[in-house]
């Protein structure tokens, strides 16, 4: 009998032990996930993505004119800075200043 509660005992601690290790690995690939791309750099660029081909759809059918057309593509690439700065220089709450996303 006593050999049946050791034998139980060491399955019950080889589950718990799996168990665990799946829990850290879901967490592991939460963790890769979330730190993947920025949110508000994501709908920056998008943003920037269709303001750019609105402005390039309004200069070909002659709409708008060269100096307008300058301006918008002088703010797409404004937004576009900006969009990177979230992604990769914004100071984390930790971390310094100039380091980028953990890979």
């Amino acid at each position: 009998m006593a050999k049946k509660k050791n034998k139980k005992r060491l399955h019950s601690r080889t589950v718990e032990l799996k168990r665990q290790m799946e829990q850290e690995k879901l967490a592991d690939e939460k963790d890769r996930t979330k730190n993947r791309m920025d949110p508000t750099a994501r709908v920056l660029l998008y943003a920037d993505l269709i303001f750019l081909a609105a402005a390039s759809l309004l200069y070909a059918n002659h709409l708008i004119s060269d100096f307008v057309s300058s301006c918008c593509t002088i703010f797409g690439v404004i937004l576009l800075l900006i969009a990177l700065w979230f992604q990769f220089w914004k100071p984390k709450k930790g971390g310094g200043l100039g380091q980028g996303p953990r890979l």
